[in-house]
């Protein structure tokens, strides 16, 4: 097989910046903004593929547990990408003398890709690597982490999972890295993705290649494969960080998923990051959700870091379903510190951590909670609905349409939006009051709500300490 040429940067410019020092600079933020896995460096791991605006901020997640290669020991890196731009029959590990980014060129491990191209179904044809994104955009974070390595790259078309894997696990070794690259769902409404979404999450999570390759995503095929080498090499999944477009920098009326899945060895974990082996629902873990907060605000408030959102969702494997939470502490009766989500975008095992968080230190309304006050107060957490409009006509009617106790409601007007949970009925003389306050908490005059704001409802799963 001759090497042809360096492939050029097809994307540099519109999916991720052109200028090395741009480039450089929103990768290193990415970066410093995405949380450490407590295990290290995987071995695999899936990673989205958009602009860097769109998804960069989820891949670092990945990215982030990556160290620096010695330069006499380059490690060797698998990309597996699927194929935008052309039909492929197979995979393709291209014809190319090296890649090349704003970064620098890459260099290719020539000895893999020959070993590869002598199979049956691969191809040496670069035109499925010449436009495409989905390999490209790794590169940059990898020039950035690893630095030093030899990277194979395969672009994936009309495979079976099953086979790909087969393929790759004949020149894997133990301290190759595998990256896996794949957007999830493509172009729905901002909840109909969440709902797909979360069906890719249960089957990644659930080590079901056969249902991974059933996902919406457009690198199911790849995604699919790894689940396969991770069940027969004992690695146990995780996920990392999810968002959509519509959380990062689009609209939500057409919404594109992305996650990064870690996966690990079992025999890597401790007993207390090991999943349960029983099967476990989300009703069995609920009355343990204020204790896991305390525990967390345990850490944090001690100068710790706190717990981490693997370690939840490794034990507690239902809180990786998208979810909202709303956290509520209360001294001696009296409110000490309320926030939550009004809409389910992420893990409840994140969404958990960082509500607690925020209850206690970042609530305007009260000074910061402190470690010896923790002791003192009572956790509440609330598990919120998806938030439904309410259709309705005038005052009168807002208020005939409201249930007290039941509903929780969410009010915007004029750019501004506040909400009340259930429980904040108990506080309140009349649904009038109810509805003054928040307009008041939103920073309205007390009356918006008789000039037909936005009303949506929702309802809460609580659970108390």
């Amino acid at each position: 097989m001759e090497t042809q040429t360096v492939r050029p940067p097809a994307v540099a410019g519109t999916f991720y910046p052109g200028d090395p020092q741009q480039l450089r600079s929103m990768i290193h933020e990415f970066l410093s903004q995405a949380k450490e896995s407590p295990q290290g460096e995987p071995p695999a791991f899936i990673s989205p593929h958009a602009g860097y605006v769109y998804s960069g901020q989820i891949a670092a997640y990945g990215y982030k547990n990556l160290k620096k290669s010695p330069a006499d020991n380059p490690r060797r890196i698998f990309v597996l990408a699927p194929s935008h731009k052309s039909y492929l029959d197979g995979i393709s590990v291209g014809n190319y003398l090296a890649y090349r980014t704003p970064l620098g060129e890459v260099t290719l491990d020539h000895e893999t890709i020959a070993y590869l191209a002598a199979m049956p179904d691969v191809l040496t044809d670069p035109q499925s690597h010449a436009l495409d994104h989905a390999l490209e955009v790794q590169l940059p974070f990898l020039q950035e982490t690893v630095v030093n390595f030899k990277l194979v790259p395969i672009m994936f078309g009309d495979i079976s999972g099953g086979h790909l894997a087969d393929i790759l696990e004949k020149c894997w070794q133990p301290e190759d890295l595998i990256i896996i690259s794949s957007d999830l769902s493509h172009f729905h409404p901002y909840n109909k993705a969440l709902e797909l979404d979360q069906s890719s999450h249960n089957a990644v999570l659930s080590q079901q290649p056969r249902a991974v390759e059933n996902c919406d995503s457009c690198g199911r095929t790849g995604m699919a494969a790894l689940s396969e080498i991770a069940r027969r090499k004992g690695w146990q999944p995780s996920l990392a960080k999810y968002c959509n477009s519509g959380d990062t920098a689009g609209r939500k009326d057409s919404v594109v998923g992305y996650a990064t899945y870690l996966f690990y060895p079992k025999s890597s974990m401790t007993k207390e990051t090991a999943p349960p082996q029983n099967s476990m629902s989300l009703a069995d873990i609920k009355p343990h959700l204020p204790s896991l907060a305390r525990n967390h605000l345990e850490n944090i408030l001690a100068g710790g870091k706190g717990l981490q959102t693997n370690y939840l969702i490794e034990k507690f494997p239902p809180l990786a379903k998208i979810g909202a939470t709303f956290i509520t502490l209360t001294k001696n009766g009296q409110l000490r510190g309320c926030i939550g989500s009004l809409s389910a975008q992420r893990s409840l095992a994140e969404d958990l951590l960082i509500n607690s968080y925020y209850a206690a230190t970042k609530d305007s309304r009260f000074p910061t909670v402190t470690h010896a006050e923790l002791a003192t107060l009572k956790i509440e957490v609330s598990l919120l609905s998806d938030p439904k409009p309410l259709l309705y006509q005038d005052g009168a009617d807002l208020i005939n349409c409201l249930k007290p106790g039941i509903h929780g409601v969410i009010l915007q007007k004029d750019g501004r939006r506040s909400t009340f949970l259930p429980q904040v009925w108990d506080q309140m003389p009349n649904t009038q009051t109810f509805l003054q306050q928040l307009c008041l908490k939103a920073g309205l005059n007390g009356n918006c709500w008789q000039n037909n704001p936005q009303i949506s409802l929702y309802t809460v799963d609580k659970v108390k300490e």
